[in-house]
């Protein structure tokens, strides 16, 4: 059944194989892994869950034919003892009949983290390092010739473990900056031997032998694809040359299909394209396929913010991409597909490109996530739900995340539940995020569980003050406790006065601020600096403060950078090392977090503080000292954020 996206579902020929629909799940550093990149069991279960959710094919995060450090980004595929969990993870596509490629590709010059130090070599063709110094510029080793070549051999060698290990192909990764790229590009490459060249065709001697090599080993009946990166910057390679490349690859037959889209390299600025948060468009990105499209014969994947079946159809409807390629849409809900191609689009959870578990999680080492599908990354243990032994009443008051949650999973399981909110609407906090600047899209959360929960049957009381007395008359055998947190002020001298404020007051409307404004951030998370941006948005001058060494190091790094050149541009002033120790009528006196030295600050008509919250518990409290079985969750047991609350629901409502 194709309904009503009938180019989304169906099949197209892709080298050897028929894909049964349009929808490929592109490779992504899902990060499920060792320290020196061997997929983890998280990862077989993860890969798992997107082939049982309805992808047409799956494609793996990026492996490495040679060593790559003991804390490698890639997913290693340089021995032959990695046979057996990459048969798993094969295994685990072939049990839903989903064909799977493993991404293949090499880092080159690349430096994106400390690996050059602790065992990863860095080298390229020549002895160039990329001229980018917004990050450490490490020189290269450059390769002799024969190096070269036994790096064309380790490419096939990675291909015939793949072959071994039952996949169905290989898509190789070219751009990014990484070994690909550099050979192509002439910053990078600067050969008098064989590898090296005026144009573009000469340089491409590396590539061609590499594709050549892991056809013979893959065979004709395995699909071979490219993973085109348009790097944008002038060292790497551009759409035009990758335009032009595709031009020579599709002519000479060399590859299955072509895959487009933005790399990431050391410029933050750049890289953001790479991970498109909020401040990206649904399928702003169609440009790349579209002219890929224009000069090949084979199919070209195209991708970023396919966040709705609606935005994938019109692409493929408009000749723009002939498969739809999704990350973060499938990180948010692996059964898309499905849902889409059975007519059931309410029931999809729409990635919001908030960025905040997905890259999130990956800028500090963890496994992907998702901030409101907590069974992303924990497929092993949470893909399967199991029914309650014994129905129960569930009583939860707080229809925030972590409310809306609980109440989904326990009504899932079979139980009676009751949700209580005394706001008029669900969502909790979720309503302060949605009124800052281009992060309507949070409220994407509260929809979606306004769709579910009446669906599963939970009976919600909105408008509702729960006190003791209400919650026990309504005869619960658990209560699960969501009250949340009320607005917190640090303990500082002055906090008292008339015009200092919490992010959460003047963004809910309850205070109003003066002309300029400073607005003091604890965290570093997300709640000062976009409330410092929907002030600037509003016409007052604003100084964003913090102690910490950077402003919102907290937060996703896509978002954040756009965020913060969102600020510069809008002239606020942004304060590093700077703690408030008191605040008096006219000014507030605050000192260096490195050297300690004062500094009065004048000029503010209001203080705003960006702080977070403290846990409401008067309620929990009372109910424990009267019931047997009450549960604190999400900010009511201790105010963190909105992953946690959803992850905190989702666990004690199993638990029930």
């Amino acid at each position: 059944m194709t309904g009503a996206f009938p180019n989304l579902f169906s099949p197209i020929a892709v080298g050897p194989y028929t894909l049964r629909n349009r929808i490929m799940n592109t490779g992504h550093a899902a990060h499920h892994q060792t320290g020196d990149g061997t997929p983890s069991e998280a990862y077989v279960h993860y890969l798992r869950e997107r082939a049982k959710g309805g992808a047409g094919i799956i494609v793996t995060a990026h492996t490495v034919p040679v060593y790559d450090g003991e804390t490698s980004l890639s997913l290693t595929n340089f021995h032959d003892g990695i046979l057996p969990i990459y048969r798993r993870i094969a295994a685990a596509a072939h049990e839903f009949d989903v064909p799977i490629l493993a991404q293949l590709g090499h880092r080159g010059r690349r430096v994106a983290d400390d690996s050059a130090f602790i065992g990863r070599p860095v080298m390229a063709p020549s002895a160039v390092p990329p001229p980018d110094f917004s990050v450490p510029v490490y020189m290269p080793h450059e390769l002799t010739t024969a190096e070269a070549e036994a790096l064309v051999g380790s490419f096939a060698a990675a291909a015939r473990r793949m072959r071994l290990s039952g996949f169905d192909g290989i898509e190789l990764a070219v751009g990014m900056d990484y070994l690909f790229a550099n050979f192509l590009h002439p910053h990078g490459n600067r050969r008098t031997d064989k590898y090296g060249g005026g144009t573009l065709a000469e340089r491409m001697t590396f590539l061609r032998e590499t594709l050549e090599a892991v056809r013979s080993e893959l065979g004709a009946g395995r699909i071979l694809g490219i993973r085109l990166y348009d790097d944008v910057m002038d060292y790497s390679l551009k759409l035009a040359d990758l335009v032009e490349l595709s031009r020579l690859l599709d002519r000479a037959g060399l590859v299955d299909y072509f895959n487009i889209w933005h790399g990431i390299v050391p410029s933050p600025k750049q890289g953001r394209m790479h991970w498109p948060s909020y401040y990206y468009g649904p399928g702003a990105f169609t440009y790349l396929p579209e002219a890929v499209k224009a000069v090949v014969s084979r199919p070209v994947v195209g991708t970023g913010r396919m966040d709705s079946p609606a935005v994938a159809e019109r692409a493929l409807a408009d000749g723009k991409a002939d498969i739809i390629g999704m990350a973060k849409t499938l990180i948010a809900d692996p059964h898309f597909p499905n849902k889409a191609r059975e007519g059931r689009v309410e029931d999809i959870r729409p990635c919001i490109a908030c960025t905040q578990a997905c890259v999130g999680h990956v800028d500090i080492g963890l496994g992907v996530g998702c901030i409101y599908n907590p069974v992303t990354g924990r497929e092993k243990d949470w893909a399967e739900l199991r029914p309650a032994d014994a129905r129960k009443k569930v009583v939860i008051v707080g229809a925030g995340p972590a409310g809306m949650e609980a109440a989904r999973i326990a009504a899932l399981r079979g139980h009676e539940v009751v949700l209580m909110d005394r706001n008029r609407r669900m969502g909790g906090q979720i309503a302060l995020a949605m009124r800052t600047p281009d992060r309507s899209g949070f409220e994407e959360i509260t929809l979606w569980f306004e769709r579910q929960l009446p669906k599963h049957g939970v009976e919600i009381r909105l408008g509702t003050e729960a006190t003791v007395e209400s919650v026990l008359a309504a005869g619960p055998d658990e209560i699960v406790l969501a009250t949340g947190s009320t607005a917190w002020l640090p303990e500082i001298e002055g906090t008292d006065r008339p015009h200092v404020f919490t992010a959460r007051g003047v963004l809910s409307g309850a205070n109003a601020v003066g002309e300029s404004v400073l607005v003091v951030d604890t965290l570093g998370r997300a709640e000062a600096a976009t409330t410092a941006d929907y002030l600037a948005a509003r016409g007052h001058r604003v100084e964003l403060l913090t102690g910490l060494e950077t402003v919102a190091p907290l937060m996703p790094s896509p978002a954040r950078h756009h965020l913060l050149e969102k600020l510069m541009k809008a002239g606020v002033a942004l304060t590093t090392h700077a703690a408030l120790w008191e605040i008096g009528d006219t000014g507030a006196e605050a000192y260096n977090t490195v050297t300690w030295e004062p500094r009065t600050i004048s000029g503010f008509d209001s203080i705003v503080f960006g702080s977070g919250g403290k846990a409401d518990t008067g309620l929990y409290r009372g109910l424990s000292a009267l019931h047997g079985s009450v549960h604190a969750i999400g900010d009511c047991f201790q105010p963190r954020d909105i992953e946690t609350a959803v992850v905190d629901g989702h666990r004690v409502a199993r638990s029930l």
